[in-house]
Order: structure tokens, then sequence, then C-alpha cells
């Protein structure tokens, strides 16, 4: 079992890949999963920031895997 992030007497915190940690808890002790998953957005463009023209690239985590790769990953995270 994976050491905690955070621990009080009401809750423990993981920071984790949830896919990965629901595995290694038991049956019916979650009560709450905050996710912020890739919305894989980067694609080499630009946007508008506060007048500013930035890059939308935050990483290689954010690249788009393929229409039918990024909807099975996002429905195994569902």
């Amino acid at each position: 079992m994976r050491k905690p992030y955070f621990q009080d007497k009401n809750f423990t915190l993981y920071q984790a890949n949830c896919l990965e940690l629901l595995n290694e808890l038991p049956e019916n002790s979650v009560d709450m999963i905050f996710a912020d998953p890739p919305y894989l957005l980067s694609n080499g463009g630009f946007t508008c920031d506060s007048g500013k023209m930035v890059s939308v690239n935050k990483g290689q985590w954010d690249v788009s895997n393929g229409l039918k790769k990024d909807f099975a990953f996002h429905l195994s995270i569902i």
C-alpha cells in the first residue's frame, strides 16, 4: 500500500494516478475522487490570454493520441 500524501483523523489524501491507486484500496472505502485528467488540447496552436498570444501546449502528457485512444482513455477514467 502506498503512503498517503496527507492524513488526518477524518480523511486520507493520496496524490496518485487514481487508476492505479483504486486497485490498492479496499472495496467501498472511497467517498470522493478529485481528478484532473489531461484535456488533450496541446496541438501546436495559440490562443489569446489577457490580450497576449500564448501557446496552448502544456506538455507531451496533453497531446492527443488519436480519437480512438483518446476515447478509450476517457472511458477508462469515467
